[in-house]
């Protein structure tokens, strides 16, 4: 039986310029994330040479001193159409949802505007996240201001068949993702 040893390695907080650390806190319920050994038996499903292995979950929770809009961006090694790389062949299918601002809930738009936070997307209860997107809590059609937010991202290890057959003994996959909160008034 083969074993792929798996470990996400580094979810890493980064702030832009536009946003000092003193204003806003940014935190992670997991900085390093581990998926530990998998094995053939752990695929979840399969599809068209693509295997998903068992999901984490992390909780994100900002908070600010002052309402803000804030979007929430993350960037990472990427493959074709922006694919968050896990290894040098797998990828990672990052799920955002269960986005509250000051205790309410509210739907989520994906942007890569990083300074009006746009979306020509309509507003979600979940959405699928790439590298260099970030997400904004949505009312109608209006971000939301506020001074604490938390959103939960899911994260799919997805494992192509080559990956998986090529193994003889043991292979570490990680990535790094690096979070970006930005702030307007």
């Amino acid at each position: 039986m083969k074993i792929i040893n798996v470990m996400l390695c580094g979810l890493t907080l980064l702030f832009s310029s536009g946003v000092l650390s003193e204003e806003c806190q940014i935190a992670l319920s997991q900085p390093t994330l581990s998926f530990g050994r998998f094995r053939q038996d752990d695929i979840a499903a399969s599809r068209k040479n693509w295997n998903r292995m068992p999901a984490r979950e992390v909780m994100v929770n900002v908070f600010c001193p002052q309402p803000r809009v804030m979007a929430l961006f993350v960037q990472s090694t990427s493959g074709l159409h922006g694919g968050i790389l896990f290894g040098n062949e797998g990828r990672l299918a990052l799920v955002a949802d269960k986005m509250t601002v000051d205790g309410q809930h509210y739907d989520v738009v994906k942007t890569t505007d990083r300074v009006g936070f746009t979306s020509t997307d309509s507003p979600k209860e979940k959405v699928f996240l790439k590298s260099n997107e970030g997400l904004v809590a949505r009312q109608n059609s209006s971000p939301v201001r506020g001074k604490q937010m938390s959103v939960t991202i899911g994260i799919t290890p997805v494992l192509n068949d080559n990956l998986l057959r090529r193994v003889s003994d043991n292979t570490e996959l990680e990535s790094i993702l690096a979070w970006e909160l930005l702030t307007t008034d």
